[in-house]
């Protein structure tokens, strides 16, 4: 049933759902006190940072900030949107999902066919097993491409046998049958026979294209020798837009522990055999560049992505796409890098040659998207002189400015290109340039027809099928769930008289100011004073409170932030053996919460939880504090003496000693 879920039903779902229960179905929990700890599943850790306060239905982790009621806790967990994490809670409940009306969702008007999709799915792993010609299949998996059995499952592979109808004996056995395969790009119809079909996929390895929950929605096939065809993706359908999708995102999903990042490749088998070494969290784009819908999708899930391409022209090429594609949907607190492999690799090869390890080390030093930039704005320019600096950055900005004004990231990258450039920030975003061209990418070789949402006709003549009617395409896929699917964005644009003279390297610029290490992405949140960056030492290690004194004139204070300070420090000093979550979980001050949440959610909360010298920086702050309040209590106490009494020897010298304290404190 479609339309938005309403409101009321979701207070109640939450009311009759034990975040307790919901946690402890996915991960080991262990009491302490009045609440529950364990190991984060969001990150990566070796002592529990995860708490759970049972009495106000809410969790936290203090390593990454992860928070939230019994929802986010299912949509971060199972790597779900939040329709989906409703409908899950929903079902343990035992209520049904009430919707407002609405028009039905694309999925509900074509069930059934997806239900055909389903069924062959189906019929081609059973094909994979149960042919006769099965070992053909099996060999060519295993041997060739050195699969295992349990990969090729999680990923559902599956056979198409030679034969013009199998799979429109098994599935399309009633009418209405066939008419769904064949708006689902399944089966074909022959010329002059309207209404009469045979099968698509024909004697090759099949790669089922599955939705954010799994449905099948399209397919690919991959021919076992030089057959052309080598690769054929299903038409456009009702449920399959190949632009918007990503091929195997519900995989990585499900897969990948702690879904932090993505990889973007180019293939079927650069994504599956990545997969079988370990590295779950790769997709591929289905036989089109990267765009701005595959960027925002992506970034719906994680905060970094990570474009993999060849090393060669053509993936430089490709690179630049993926480039401008991400402009335009960059976000604050995200991350987009560019990894080019030597020329001749693809990610296949690669990680059976180095293996996964060498791999990660290679996606940890992958370029950052200022870098891409820059670089490609730099190699653009052919004059060796104050002109072509100018172009540079004309270059530059060109490409800067189609990332929304208001984000931060923006006049970072505006900021770097004064330094390299020499002209100053202001005057580059005043700066008035024509619009770029569109860059247009260049036509799949693989790709020789126009596809809509509806399959073309097909013909059959005679005895042999025309194969001018196949989609002709290479090994990608993907999907995602409609109902909340962005618009697609055009194309990306680019300059047109971009061009690669040489490869992107780490190196510096030959011409031009540039920081030898890259910013660091994304820009920086406002940096912490000195009061809370020793309360956030507080919070993540609450045993120092006990060894620390806090003397009555700073308790006294009227400072906000050290009120905050002082009611954590005498919290954990009455209570030495209580965490941070006993804290909050018990804390009815509203102001203090929110300022505990702001800095456990502050970009310097990871660093403070892995400092070993907590104590320290908190006694240094108390120090500079009790200075601070000394040196005003000796200003004031002189001021009111009056200029005589500073004739005296002894008033003399403690002003000249307050003088060396004031610059101190200036400098």
């Amino acid at each position: 049933m479609a339309g938005r879920i309403p409101d009321q039903f979701i207070d109640e779902l939450l009311a009759r759902t034990d975040l307790t229960d919901v946690v402890a179905s996915r991960i080991s929990l262990k009491k302490t006190g009045q609440n529950y700890s364990a190991l984060c599943p969001f990150h990566n850790e070796k002592s529990p940072s995860f708490s759970l306060n049972p009495n106000k239905q809410f969790y936290y982790c203090f390593g990454c900030g992860a928070g939230g009621n019994a929802i986010s806790f299912v949509m971060e967990h199972d790597h779900v949107d939040f329709v989906d994490a409703i409908e899950t809670l929903a079902k343990d409940a035992g209520m049904e999902v009430p919707r407002e009306q609405g028009a039905p969702d694309r999925y509900e008007q074509n069930a059934e066919l997806l239900k055909r999709l389903s069924e062959s799915s189906q019929f081609y792993q059973q094909q994979l097993t149960q042919h006769p010609d099965k070992k053909k299949a099996t060999d060519y998996l295993s041997k060739d491409r050195g699969l295992s059995g349990q990969i090729a499952k999680v990923f559902g592979l599956g056979y198409a046998p030679p034969g013009w109808d199998n799979l429109f004996k098994k599935v399309g056995t009633r009418a209405e049958s066939q008419e769904q395969l064949f708006l689902g790009g399944m089966l074909i119809e022959k010329k002059d026979q309207p209404g009469h079909y045979y099968d698509r996929f024909r004697d090759r390895i099949i790669f089922p294209i599955r939705d954010s929950r799994g449905r099948v929605i399209a397919f690919g096939g991959r021919a076992f020798g030089d057959e052309k065809p080598k690769y054929l993706n299903s038409p456009e359908t009702p449920v399959f837009q190949k632009s918007q999708e990503l091929y195997g995102l519900f995989e990585a999903k499900q897969n990948t522990p702690v879904l932090d990042q993505i990889i973007v490749v180019e293939g079927y088998m650069d994504v599956i055999v990545l997969a079988q070494h370990g590295i779950t969290n790769a997709v591929a784009t289905l036989g089109t560049s990267v765009n701005s819908q595959h960027i925002r999708k992506l970034f719906k899930l994680v905060s970094k992505v990570v474009l993999c391409f060849d090393g060669d022209k053509a993936g430089r090429a490709a690179a630049i796409r993926g480039l401008e594609a991400s402009l335009p949907v960059m976000q604050d607190e995200k991350q987009v890098r560019f990894l080019f492999l030597p020329e001749g690799e693809d990610p296949d090869s690669l990680v059976r040659k180095e293996g996964k390890e060498a791999f990660n080390h290679r996606l940890e030093d992958a370029s950052s998207l200022s870098h891409v930039l820059f670089d490609h704005a730099r190699n653009q320019v052919t004059l060796g002189d104050e002109e072509g600096e100018a172009q540079f950055a004309r270059n530059a900005m060109e490409m800067i400015r189609d990332i929304p004004k208001e984000l931060t990231f923006r006049s970072v990258l505006i900021r770097q290109l004064s330094d390299q450039s020499g002209i100053d920030s202001e005057t580059l975003s005043n700066t008035v340039f024509k619009a770029r061209r569109q860059y247009t990418a260049a036509p799949e070789a693989h790709e020789t027809t126009q596809q809509s949402h509806t399959p073309p006709t097909q013909s059959y003549n005679e005895d042999l099928p025309d194969l001018s009617h196949y989609d002709y395409e290479p090994p990608h896929s993907g999907y995602d769930d409609y109902r909340h699917m962005d618009h697609p964005t055009p194309p990306a644009q680019s300059n047109p008289k971009g061009s690669f003279k040489k490869p992107f390297s780490k190196k510096p610029f030959s011409k031009g100011k540039f920081y030898n290490d890259e910013p660091a992405l994304p820009p920086a949140a406002p940096s912490l004073s000195q009061i809370k960056q020793a309360t956030l030492c507080l919070l993540l290690h609450p045993h120092i409170a006990k060894e620390i004194d806090v003397p009555d004139p700073l308790i006294n204070q009227a400072n906000e932030e050290l009120q905050v300070f002082c009611k954590i420090w005498r919290f954990f000093t009455k209570h030495p053996t209580k965490n941070t979550g006993n804290l909050l979980g018990e804390m009815t001050d509203s102001f203090t919460i929110s300022s505990i949440y702001a800095l456990l959610n502050h970009k310097d909360a990871t660093t403070k939880q892995k400092i070993t010298n907590a104590k320290q920086e908190v006694l240094d702050m108390i120090l500079a504090l009790e200075k601070n309040l000394g040196l005003n209590s000796s200003i004031a106490r002189l001021k009111n003496r009056g200029n005589e009494s500073i004739k005296d020897i002894n008033s003399q010298q403690e002003l000249r000693n307050l003088m060396d304290l004031i610059r101190q404190k200036k400098s």
